[in-house]
């Protein structure tokens, strides 16, 4: 059984990468008022690079065709750009 739960999501097709934005709902079981479980972000058909850093962890860039990162909200749509 999945413990996925889908935000937004949209699927990979050739010549457009796909990603899936959820939570785990079983981060929500945490007894701790203050706790905000996080969200998980899989992309599929992207280029990444990643880095294992000494101080723990890891560096990761990925390259995202603009109209993806525009679909995720990373950047304003084309009709927003100039609006500002």
């Amino acid at each position: 059984m999945s413990t996925k739960a889908s935000i937004k999501w949209r699927a990979h097709v050739e010549g457009r990468p796909g990603f899936h934005l959820y939570e785990d709902t079983n981060d929500n079981l945490c007894d701790d008022d203050d706790f905000e479980p996080p969200v998980y972000l899989t992309i599929e058909g992207v280029d990444v690079k990643m880095e294992t850093l000494s101080n723990g962890g890891a560096r990761v860039t990925v390259t995202l065709p603009r109209e993806l990162a525009r679909e995720l909200g990373l950047l304003p749509k084309e009709t927003d750009i100039g609006m500002a």
